[in-house]
């Protein structure tokens, strides 16, 4: 595949899986985040007043509905051109070395793969979090998910592709993240002042693991599947050209 070829398929590709995306995610992940914010707000506003909170309150951001809804459509389609085009481009270097052919079988693996890097490897550190958790410092938890994504990516490629006497290094690189372990606070996830709120927000944390894993599984899975078969129709057509 050409560089131009390559961009044109990513945003092809972006767009279709963004949509994707934005559609599974519009079923129940959206949903629960929706409700989670209600408790969230009636916990600002049940807190004493300060300059901090105003601050916050006038911070701006999308209104609920159709511009929200655009707003995560256009998020979810810029995030999968960009790795629609890191995928296609490394795709294309595998198939051009020898090193992997592509085909849709094979696409779906390197969309699993990539699945169990960029989330669910994450994930069993840091499951995702509805609105109103109560987390570790941010620039903590992003340190430690890229740590884990890039220590993931290492892995999963040592043990696809490495030769056996290496493979045990991938089975390292996949679990030393977790080894480490990634950054917690010490007390509840939820401090709303209502214990039936809690509870209620503790079962939308839970859903939310399972819609998100979900949304996040059909995208990784899609986008792989889409690029090997871009990749495996550029290479073939390159071949009869010849």
């Amino acid at each position: 595949m050409s560089f131009r070829q390559i961009i044109f398929s990513a945003v092809f590709i972006g767009l279709l899986t963004g949509l994707l995306n934005s559609g599974v995610q519009m079923l129940d992940v959206t949903n629960i985040i929706y409700e989670a914010e209600n408790y969230e707000i009636a916990e600002v506003e049940t807190a004493p007043a300060s300059a901090d909170m105003h601050t916050a309150d006038e911070e701006w951001g999308p209104e609920d509905g159709a511009e929200r809804i655009l707003y995560t459509f256009f998020a979810n389609v810029l995030a999968a051109i960009g790795f629609a085009a890191i995928l296609l481009a490394i795709m294309n270097q595998f198939q051009s070395q020898g090193i992997a052919q592509l085909s849709l079988a094979k696409g779906f693996l390197w969309g699993a793969a990539g699945f169990i890097a960029f989330f669910a490897a994450p994930a069993l550190g840091l499951s995702p979090e509805i609105p109103g958790t109560q987390a570790a410092a941010l620039e903590s938890r992003q340190v430690w998910w890229l740590f884990t994504v890039v220590a993931s990516i290492a892995g999963l490629a040592t043990l696809a592709f490495a030769p056996i006497k290496y493979k045990v290094l991938g089975l390292v690189c996949l679990v030393a993240p977790h080894l480490i372990g990634a950054p917690h606070i010490s007390g509840p996830e939820f401090v709303h002042p209502d214990l039936s709120a809690v509870e209620t927000l503790t079962q939308l944390h839970h859903q939310f693991i399972s819609a998100t894993s979900l949304s996040n599984f059909v995208f990784w899975i899609a986008l792989g599947v889409l690029c090997g078969y871009a990749v495996k129709r550029f290479d073939s057509n390159a071949d009869v050209q010849h």
